[in-house]
């Protein structure tokens, strides 16, 4: 995004510069033909573009040439500004920014996979305050789509969670599909605001005591529940 901006500025710089140096060219042959300094030359040449002419046919012709120049180089100028803030996102920051800012009493999903995205959609349901950080940036996209708010980065990173509000926030949630990752995101969210509530997915039933040791305050298996709720209803059998 840096680079983008440098070499949009740049570019922008060129135009400016370019224009001044018309109007300084302006301003010298001016001056030559009245006989005066090249100040006063600089007066006319303003006073004469602004009012379009005013300097005979011949004047005429040359002022308003060089005003669709002038024209022509602030539209240039005006189309890399445009460009450069779509490209890099600086209103989209500046929203996101905003956002994250004045959020408070949320819950922060980390991992926008299915597990992820599921909770996403029960909790605005319950209408609850939420955002969710992921680091796949295509992922980021599609469930900004959806309507969700989405901080793209990695959820093991602190200055990502402190980012989000993690010590203004009513819960976290661990979706990560990897049980290493969820018992550290775990660890440390617990470690900056140990007040907050910490639910995690896990993946595997024998990590189970590694997640309650880490402080986790719900631990659940989708896919171990999802296997017995399906031999449960199929069998009529309940343990």
């Amino acid at each position: 995004m840096k680079e983008i901006a440098h070499r949009m500025f740049k570019e922008v710089i060129v135009a400016i510069v370019i224009v001044f140096i018309l109007i300084f060219i302006a301003s010298l042959f001016v001056s030559f033909y009245f006989k005066t300094t090249i100040l006063k030359g600089f007066e006319i040449t303003l006073f004469r573009i602004i009012t379009i002419g005013g300097g005979g046919t011949l004047g005429n012709i040359v002022y308003v040439a060089l005003i669709f120049i002038i024209l022509g180089v602030v539209y240039v100028i005006f189309d890399r500004f445009v460009t450069l803030m779509s490209e890099t996102n600086i209103v989209g920051g500046f929203l996101m920014a905003s956002k994250l800012s004045s959020i408070k009493n949320h819950y922060i999903i980390c991992g926008a996979g299915r597990v992820g995205t599921h909770v996403a959609d029960k909790l605005k349901e319950f209408k609850e305050k939420l955002l969710i950080i992921e680091i796949d940036s295509k992922i980021v996209k599609d469930v900004r789509g959806e309507g969700h708010l989405v901080v793209e980065g990695n959820c093991l990173d602190e200055d990502i969670l402190n980012k989000v509000g993690i010590k203004k926030a009513k819960g976290l949630i661990a979706c990560t599909g990897k049980d290493d990752s969820n018992v550290f995101l775990v660890l440390k969210a617990k470690a900056l605001n140990p007040k907050m509530k910490v639910a995690t997915r896990v993946n595997s039933i024998d990590a189970k005591d590694e997640f309650k040791k880490a402080g986790a305050d719900v631990i659940v298996a989708p896919e171990i529940s999802g296997g017995h709720e399906l031999a449960e209803k199929i069998t009529g059998k309940r343990k």
